[in-house]
């Protein structure tokens, strides 16, 4: 669920309670745990999940000793440094579903865990027990993606790369800014499905991360179960009676399927081939995971909707690429990644 306000003031209490684990100055984007180490003196980073590799990579590449969730070393979209693709995958700290363990851990001998995405009081129950057990400081940051700019420059003054972090967060500013402006035009004016899964039946409902980029341009997420977010199963019935105006799509094994399958013939976006399939990237553009990669996925949704901001995009993903990748992105290198 969302972080709102009254949850952060009932997590922030129940942290201050634990004085054997004494908090970071608290902000309305961030929830810490633990002793808090100096940025000059925080060199050595371990991020917890997918969102939180994606964030890292962006701000201090260099402090990273690995990452959770994800191994670059063979793939060739991105043209990553070799201090990028050398970065050996760890596995996640996500309570009883962690791949990381505590021995390991402690082996890397971090000077801070940071973490990405919702805050409530399971995850800050499992940061606690894994902050008193190893005596290592947390940071989970809030993952809303409107939030981007505040996010890069709360990590940036935390590891002390505020100059890298102003020019991301200015650049996050201006996508999000120029989307939230397109959401009230008249071509935002669209009911969207986010196909997921073989066979395109799972789908994140309205209000959660992993459908935010196209919420925020102002499109209407046909999935909607009141009082609750996240992912979820549909059946075709449910598909056949919404009538989606259109169909994103991010695995090729998703796309095929949809395609081919005559029963989602029935859906006439489907039928009609309005499907939207980004694909290309080591890593989703709207979700997948639903980190600040959907940055670049929201501008690049917006492009796909609007005419001028089309006309730019190829100039907007090469700057984003040198900012949040670190890499200068050719134009061939653009083309092979927007082609698929």
């Amino acid at each position: 669920m969302p972080l709102t306000r009254r949850m952060f003031a009932q997590l922030v209490a129940s942290a201050i309670l634990l004085r054997h684990l004494p908090a970071f100055a608290q902000t309305s984007l961030t929830v810490a745990i633990g002793d808090s180490p100096k940025p000059a003196t925080t060199q050595r980073v371990v991020s917890a999940g997918a969102p939180a590799d994606m964030l890292l990579l962006a701000v201090a590449p260099e402090k990273l000793v690995g990452l959770s969730s994800f191994d670059f070393s063979r793939q060739t979209a991105i043209p990553f440094n070799d201090n990028i693709r050398t970065l050996p995958k760890l596995g996640r700290l996500a309570g009883r579903a962690s791949t990381l363990s505590l021995e390991a851990l402690l082996a890397l001998k971090p000077d801070l865990v940071i973490d990405c995405g919702n805050a409530d009081e399971t995850w800050l129950s499992q940061a606690r027990q894994v902050s008193a057990q190893t005596h290592i400081p947390w940071l989970l940051i809030n993952g809303e993606l409107r939030h981007t700019p505040e996010q890069l420059r709360a990590v940036g003054e935390v590891l002390g790369v505020v100059s890298r972090t102003a020019m991301q967060a200015a650049l996050a500013r201006r996508f999000i800014d120029d989307a939230i402006a397109f959401s009230h035009s008249p071509a935002a004016n669209l009911r969207f499905y986010a196909a997921r899964g073989a066979r395109g039946l799972e789908t994140g409902l309205q209000g959660s991360l992993h459908t935010e980029a196209a919420e925020l341009l102002g499109l209407h997420n046909v999935a909607h179960i009141p009082g609750r977010q996240g992912l979820t199963q549909v059946s075709m019935e449910n598909l056949l009676s919404w009538q989606p105006d259109i169909i994103l799509v991010q695995d090729a094994v998703t796309a095929q399927f949809l395609r081919e399958d005559p029963v989602w013939q029935g859906v006439k976006a489907v039928a009609d081939r309005r499907i939207l399939f980004l694909s290309g990237l080591p890593f989703g553009w709207l979700d997948a995971p639903p980190g600040i990669n959907r940055l670049l996925g929201l501008r690049r949704l917006h492009a796909w909707l609007d005419p001028q901001v089309n006309a730019s995009f190829k100039a907007d993903m090469q700057r984003y690429s040198e900012l949040f990748w670190h890499t200068t992105l050719s134009d061939a290198q653009y083309q092979r990644l927007v082609a698929v």
